[in-house]
């Protein structure tokens, strides 16, 4: 969550997976400001998920692309695509459809078990680690503050991913789902395992609960307490949260230093999580998945139909 736990980071990673490259295209898609733009984009090539790349003879045309670490978030942001498409309110823009062109179909990504195909879910994983005893996220302060820009005052040319960055486009509140995840519920249990700020984790709380991904739940009334349960929309959270443990294992902190290891209960293997076209069933990557028409918006009917499906 250091590296792209930030609104304008995801916005980032969604255009550059869709063929941006310029900083002008960048500010047209986005509609984060041009400081803003050129500081996330020179933290992104710090953590090597871009590079630089002049591509005219002058020296300040530049171009941003994926180097091999970036190219690997693509099932992050497959994953994202598949919730927004699934749990975007009305008012926001529904993603534009993608067409796996080694099979020429259009696909639904499937988030699924790399080792028995299976689909992911927090019902069917198991957890045979000891979550450690420090908090997971050393206490200090969050590196940025919540984004004031949300999906409803979004400016940029591109809807798609507004309404997930509202959940995941900030450092902490990534921190208390999964934390929900590993069944801490009380708010005491929550500020323990992550060393966070009670003013912050109130807020963040409160955010959570507006968006639907909490459901907040009373357990006693003397005194008034009450505990933190996820919504069906909050475990639909749960594909992206393993792609993107899997490739924080795998780049920054090695699967051997893990803080948690995750099996998949139905084939008993440690959990790898896949992208897979719905259609033909075969590896989805950022080189053979096309973008294909504008977002628009859905439905009162569509969306019902989505919210309603298994």
């Amino acid at each position: 969550m250091d590296v792209i736990g930030d609104r304008w980071a995801v916005l980032i990673m969604r255009d550059v997976f869709q063929g941006a490259r310029r900083f002008e295209e960048f500010i047209g898609r986005t509609g984060a400001t041009r400081a803003t733009l050129a500081n996330r984009l020179r933290v992104l090539v710090a953590q090597g998920l871009l590079e630089r790349v002049r591509y005219s003879q002058s020296p300040s045309r530049f171009e941003y692309r994926l180097t091999r670490r970036g190219r690997d978030l693509f099932p992050v942001a497959l994953a994202a695509w598949r919730w927004e498409r699934r749990w975007a309110p009305r008012s926001g823009g529904v993603p534009a459809r993608l067409r796996h062109t080694r099979c020429g179909h259009a696909t639904r990504p499937r988030l699924v078990c790399a080792a028995c195909g299976g689909d992911l879910d927090v019902r069917r994983t198991l957890l045979r680690s000891r979550l450690p005893s420090a908090p997971v996220a050393p206490a200090r302060p969050a590196l940025r503050r919540l984004s004031p820009s949300t999906a409803l005052t979004h400016r940029g040319t591109s809807e798609e991913f507004t309404y997930i960055a509202d959940v995941v486009g900030d450092r902490w509140m990534p921190l208390i789902v999964s934390a929900a995840f590993f069944g801490q519920r009380r708010f005491e249990d929550i500020q323990a395992s992550l060393g966070i700020a009670s003013n912050i984790l109130t807020h963040r709380l409160g955010h959570l609960v507006e968006l639907g991904i909490l459901e907040r739940r009373s357990y006693s009334r003397h005194p008034a307490r009450s505990e933190y349960r996820l919504t069906r929309k909050g475990r639909d959270l749960f594909p992206y949260a393993i792609a993107l443990m899997a490739w924080g294992d795998r780049w920054l902190g090695g699967r051997a230093g893990a803080t948690a290891l995750l099996y998949h209960a139905e084939c008993g293997k440690r959990l790898v999580p896949a992208a897979r076209c719905s259609h033909c069933g075969d590896d989805l990557t950022v080189e053979d998945v096309a973008f294909r028409g504008p977002a628009r918006r859905r439905s009162l009917k569509e969306e019902n139909r989505a919210h309603d499906a298994p």
